[in-house]
């Protein structure tokens, strides 16, 4: 039995109606049961409500899903859902193996669905996501996108998907370079990226040729990873002034290459790069970057997985929020006092 909700109130100093809506809540989760005259009552194990789980096997890896995880957790306990998040895997496994480990779990936990969001940087990666959301739906657990999809655009897998628009992104990223006098832009990202980047570099094009250029203008440059100096000198050497990089993850160190060479940023060079990870702008050159709305997501997130689970055969749904431009030194000179 829970304590009443007088000495609730008294434990926690709080109101009547502040403890009367958390235990309302947890009544809804099926976490407990009330009645009139009795109290508050803890059910058992296997008695509450709706069971997901969250498969981001990079999630240590990629800043922007904390903020998206956290709204999840929030916004799912509002649903009548929990979030089964485990945690004590070792973050030393590598992300198939980590994908494998709780796709299995989460089968023997049988939870009611699963967010998932694709891994990348890893060889075939389309097959490998495809089985994880093949041996999910095989037990009979819906299965939710997270930022993006398995197939490579427009193609596109039978699943609710939530995340940004990513052609709109890159639209407003390369229009930003544009208007700030750039005219040799380059996109750069990593071997193997996911098909968020694609779109970006689809929607950056596109802000090519509406300003009056080509597609093609737009210099396609892989970053090497353990070597940025050598893609900073690429991009010096071809005389790239506006730079696009797939992310903030490919920013930073492409920024702290091209600085180290003795690019000046941003007179000669502009660059950005997208997700307003918290360390943009710490960078010694302040990074302009695209702010995604990572609040909104696990949001919405979590409202799709109530209705996919509770509506199965609905017709499936992809989402695109809105996100915005943050812009600061490395993309535009300071303000003149």
């Amino acid at each position: 039995m829970l304590p009443t909700e007088a000495e609730l109130c008294e434990r926690y100093k709080v109101s009547r109606p502040t403890v009367a809506k958390a235990l309302n809540l947890l009544v809804k989760e099926k976490l407990v049961h009330r009645r009139s005259g009795f109290g508050t009552q803890v059910l058992g194990p296997g008695k509450s409500a709706l069971k997901v789980g969250l498969l981001i096997p990079q999630l240590q890896e990629i800043e922007i899903f904390d903020p998206i995880c956290a709204s999840l957790i929030e916004s799912a306990g509002m649903e009548a859902m929990r979030i089964v998040r485990p945690t004590e895997l070792s973050l030393k496994l590598d992300p198939r193996t980590m994908a494998e480990t709780l796709t299995e779990r989460f089968i023997e936990e049988k939870v009611h669905g699963v967010f998932f969001t694709p891994i990348e940087h890893i060889p075939c990666q389309q097959d490998f996501n495809l089985k994880i959301i093949r041996r999910l739906r095989e037990k009979g657990i819906e299965v939710v996108l997270l930022d993006r999809d398995v197939y490579a655009w427009p193609r596109q897998t039978p699943h609710d998907l939530v995340g940004i628009d990513n052609i709109e992104a890159g639209y407003v990223m390369c229009g930003h370079l544009i208007e700030n006098g750039c005219r040799n832009l380059a996109f750069v990202s990593a071997p193997d990226a996911a098909m968020t980047v694609e779109l970006r570099r689809i929607g950056s094009r596109e802000a090519l040729v509406h300003n009056g250029r080509r597609g093609r203008d737009l210099k396609d440059v892989n970053l090497v990873v353990d070597q940025p100096e050598k893609t900073a000198k690429q991009l010096i050497k071809d005389k790239v002034d506006g730079v696009i990089c797939a992310n903030d993850v490919t920013a930073a160190p492409l920024l702290r290459a091209l600085i180290d060479l003795g690019a000046e940023i941003p007179s000669k060079v502009k660059v950005c790069g997208f997700d307003d990870v918290k360390y943009a702008s710490l960078l010694s050159v302040p990074l302009t970057s695209y702010h995604q709305p990572c609040v909104d997501i696990g949001k919405v997130a979590a409202r799709v997985m109530l209705n996919r689970i509770k509506n199965p055969q609905s017709p499936y749904c992809r989402i695109a929020l809105t996100g915005s431009i943050i812009v600061r030194s490395s993309s535009s000179a300071p303000a003149k006092k």
